[in-house]
């Protein structure tokens, strides 16, 4: 689908999209504003401050220096928001449940620093506030906490290394001799005194190297020497770790306290009010192309071209007076309204199409029903006979006749069904067609128009029109009319039409915007090709339909404007440049036959040959020849059956009449 389609797509479904964008926008709205106000507080936390304590530990700075910060920081965010750190706030909250604490606060990086806001949200500003300050606290101190705990872990190993060395000490005193006080002041003996000339072996040359125990004098003061300076070396190492614990902060450092909240950071119902129009403008067009999807009704002209694959002979505008009133004829009550436009385009497409090959017998058939081919027959036999042709309209919808309502029938009219069934019954008798034909034909209120209604309902209307008898029929009113115009059943309802399709020399298929469906249109596209039709084209109908299309507003630019109570035209004002009827004339439709140029001068060249023929008969006869005997320039003649179209001459009943007459005549003389 091109971009047109889709945009066309959502015009013809506009007021739904509007309707989903206010529904759903409100609804957002009417649900922001009922809430409760929910209020926030902020806290900011600095992560890994310049603790001086860390340069004591070489080791760990190298690890912060290669670690990633995005790591450490998700790492620190998520500590934040853990069970313990809610746990240790909540004891500061007068008791407020852990559970509610840990919903209520949250943490995030701000921008690309190494700040970490902790947000605290309650229904009391108060409270909001507190609950940040509390988080943020114990978040600082569970990374004090947690970096402390290595050093009072390494502090206790040193004390116990302490102990062991006072006690190895105490006993090689002990052994030595030497004096509790001497022990206890943990000062080693001399290097002179006590340390030997070689420190891999003791004094009397006795070895440690195997394990064994000093048993020297000389032995013994060397091992208390080595525990007195182990003692010493852990007993610094202690005092630099109580030291670095004194001193150490933690991983976070608190920047600012939350404020008390003034205004609430939820709910705001223009904010809600404004996405929920967004979330009902994607809903609604999402459900309309899936309307569109699910849908296979026809939706636009070039959809009509490309499914039947036929040419559009014209564009039929949706005209709400005869929604309104169906049994009224719109060529008839409204002249040069559109619809009355698009039939006179209808009847010049048909002249085009046909001009190789004359269309003399013409059916107009739809798909399915309610599609407007009845409208369209009945509409174009009417601005035929406007136009001066002898048009015959054949009512051969026999099951749900709708001609009938448009032009009331003759109660005395046997109707189609009628002429059929006398000629049965009469057999194959001479000029039999004609006269059963002349007692049902019905003149019409329009003159040159006259109808066949469609008679009784048989019980076989198939059979009924795919008989001889109908040919006959058909040949009959040929040979009588100009232009005979079949009004028929749908298609794909019953086989009438496709029966009659294959007797005359054109279909026009009709089809109706937003009624009917692709695979009805391929179908009956299918059975007029199956029997051999010449299908004329496409006559789109309810074109416009609920919308501006550019057809209706064309048309609807030479309708007549409306008059208001006093008489004056409302709308437009009257173009002063075209030519205005003389005052006290009065002109109606019927003094301008609307004819395509083409068959004009074809007519008057008809006419022009047919007076010179006269005038010879005349001559030779010794009959003067007068100024008014012959047919003027711009009236078509009875030369050929198309070239009496335009001539306002007897009308087809009386024309029926004579042609009996001549037949009579003939049959005598044989």
């Amino acid at each position: 689908m091109e971009l047109r389609q889709y945009l066309d797509i959502l015009k013809r479904h506009r007021w739904f999209l509007v309707e989903a964008v206010v529904l759903v926008a409100l609804a957002a709205g009417i649900l922001s504003a009922v809430r409760t106000p929910v209020y926030q507080g902020t806290a900011r936390v600095l992560l890994r401050p310049n603790d001086p304590t860390e340069q004591l530990d070489p080791s760990q700075a190298a690890r912060q220096q290669n670690g990633d910060p995005n790591r450490y920081v998700t790492a620190q965010k998520d500590i934040a928001e853990s069970e313990a750190v809610a746990r240790a706030a909540a004891k500061s909250l007068n008791g407020l449940p852990f559970k509610q604490v840990m919903r209520s606060s949250s943490a995030h990086q701000r921008g690309a620093s190494d700040v970490l806001e902790i947000t605290g949200k309650d229904v009391d500003p108060a409270r909001a506030r507190d609950i940040a300050d509390e988080v943020a606290r114990s978040y600082i101190e569970n990374r004090r906490l947690s970096a402390v705990a290595g050093l009072e872990k390494a502090t206790q190993d040193i004390e116990t290394g302490l102990t062991d060395l006072q006690l190895k000490i105490a006993d090689l005193d002990a052994k030595i001799g030497t004096s509790p006080g001497t022990t206890s002041s943990l000062q080693p003996p001399t290097p002179a005194a006590t340390a030997p000339s070689n420190p891999t072996t003791p004094p009397d040359g006795t070895g440690l190297r195997d394990g064994s125990q000093p048993t020297t004098k000389a032995s013994l003061e060397a091992a208390r020497y080595a525990a007195a300076v182990q003692y010493e070396s852990l007993f610094a190492r202690q005092q630099d770790l109580l030291v670095e614990k004194n001193l150490k902060r933690g991983e976070a450092e608190m920047i600012s306290l939350a404020e008390t909240p003034t205004s609430p950071i939820s709910p705001k119902p223009l904010r809600d009010g404004i996405l929920g129009a967004f979330v009902g403008l994607l809903l609604g067009v999402g459900i309309t192309f899936l309307r569109e999807q699910l849908d296979d009704r026809i939706r636009s002209r070039a959809e009509v071209e490309r499914i039947t694959g036929l040419p559009i002979l014209a564009e039929v505008p949706y005209d709400d007076e005869v929604a309104k009133s169906p049994s009224q004829v719109a060529v008839l009550e409204r002249p040069q309204g559109p619809l009355s436009e698009a039939m006179r385009a209808l009847r010049t497409s048909v002249h085009f199409v046909a001009v190789d090959e004359p269309v003399k017998v013409l059916i107009v058939t739809s798909a399915g029903p309610a599609e407007g081919k009845s409208l369209v027959a009945a509409n174009l036999a009417a601005v035929y006979a406007q136009a001066g042709y002898r048009t015959l309209l054949v009512s051969a919808d026999l099951r749900r006749p709708r001609l009938d309502t448009l032009f009331p029938a003759s109660k005395d009219s046997i109707g189609l069904t009628g002429v059929i069934a006398e000629l049965s019954r009469n057999g194959k008798a001479p000029g039999s067609a004609q006269d059963h034909l002349a007692g049902a034909l019905v003149q019409t209120r329009v003159p040159n128009l006259t109808l066949l209604p469609a008679g009784a309902r048989p019980p076989n209307p198939a059979e009924l029109l795919n008989s001889r008898r109908m040919g006959e029929v058909l040949t009959a009113v040929a040979d009588v009319a100009d232009v005979v115009i079949i009004d028929t059943p749908p298609l794909l309802a019953v086989t009438d039409a496709a029966v009659l399709a294959a007797r005359a020399d054109g279909v026009v298929l009709v089809a109706a915007l937003g009624e009917t469906h692709r695979d009805a249109a391929q179908r009956a596209r299918a059975i007029l090709t199956s029997t051999n039709a010449r299908v004329l084209g496409v006559v789109v109908n309810k074109s416009g339909a609920g919308r501006s299309g550019y057809y209706a507003g064309y048309y609807g630019y030479y309708a007549t404007e409306p008059e208001d109570a006093k008489g004056k035209r409302k709308g437009r004002r009257r173009d002063r440049t075209q030519p205005q009827p003389a005052p006290g004339v009065t002109l109606s439709a019927d003094d301008f036959p609307v004819e395509p140029a083409g068959f004009r001068r074809q007519h008057a060249r008809q006419a022009q040959q047919t007076q010179q023929g006269q005038q010879g008969q005349q001559g030779q006869q010794g009959q003067p020849v007068s100024a008014g005997s012959g047919a003027s320039v711009d009236a078509p003649t009875r030369a050929t059956p198309m070239a009496d179209a335009a001539k306002p001459g007897p009308s087809l009943l009386s024309g029926l009449r004579g042609w009996l007459h001549d037949e009579a005549h003939e049959e005598s003389d044989r």
